[in-house]
Parts: structure tokens; C-alpha cells; sequence
């Protein structure tokens, strides 16, 4: 008859860090694209300067006013679009949530006449809570 010899049991665990590297890197990378998103929501303005304000509430659509009085750049979701495809990311951010607010921001060095075919494109669009942003003093 064959004895059977028992064997030690070992004393180092081993531990599988690949699903902890994998759940890392996922992590890493969801954090860089969202600050890249919001990075280019909030564009680098001089904004016009105000003593008080509201901070709105919900997801807003916001569309960045930049450039010159010769030259307007027109920016939503960090493409640049004309006057009429504003409108038509207005329509289209309202089909998704009709109560959606809609922030304007421009550049206050801009003349009001250059910000105001955009205004009235969100109007046109059936934009109901139009928002300009501004700087707190």
C-alpha cells in the first residue's frame, strides 16, 4: 500500500491585479475625456462682470460667442458653427429637453450687435430660458 503524503500548504498568496489594472485604466480614462468635454464648454472668455447671478439649473446648452466684431466664432460642444447651425443645435438640444436653459456666453469686448443674431436664433429655435452668462465682481 502507497502512503500518501501531505503536502504544505503555501504560505504566499498570490493575488490577480489584472481586473484592479483594467478597472484603473478605465477610470483614467473616463476622467480625461470629461475634463476635456468641460474644458471646452467653458472656453476662455472675458466675460462681462455682474454683481449677482443664478447658477442654472439642469444640463444647459451653452454656446461660446468669440472673436472679433470682423470675425465671430460661433462654438457649441466645441464646434465651431455658423448662425445657422446654431439654430439648428438649438432645435435640437429643445427636441431632446424642452425646458432645457440655454447660456450664452460672450466675450465682453464683443459689441451687443454681434451677440444679438444669436439671441435671436435661440428665439427662433422656440428657446424659452435664453441666459447670458456673466462674472461675479
Amino acid at each position: 500500500m502507497k502512503l500518501r503524503t501531505r503536502q504544505r500548504a503555501s504560505t504566499s498568496v498570490k493575488i490577480n491585479v489584472t481586473p484592479m489594472i483594467d478597472v484603473v485604466m478605465c477610470l483614467i480614462i473616463f476622467f480625461l475625456i470629461v475634463g476635456t468635454l468641460a474644458s471646452d464648454r467653458a472656453a476662455a472668455l472675458d466675460l462681462p462682470l455682474a454683481r449677482s447671478g443664478l447658477d442654472p439649473a439642469g444640463d444647459p446648452l451653452v454656446i461660446n460667442v468669440m472673436g472679433s466684431t470682423e470675425r465671430v466664432e460661433i462654438v457649441i460642444d466645441g464646434v465651431e458653427v455658423g448662425l445657422s447651425g446654431a439654430h439648428a443645435a438649438v432645435r435640437m438640444a429643445l427636441a431632446r429637453d424642452h425646458a432645457a436653459p440655454i447660456i450664452v456666453r460672450a466675450d465682453r469686448s464683443l459689441n451687443m450687435a454681434v451677440v444679438r443674431p444669436v439671441l435671436t436664433a435661440c428665439r427662433d429655435a422656440g428657446a424659452s430660458r435664453i441666459r447670458l452668462a456673466t462674472e461675479a465682481r
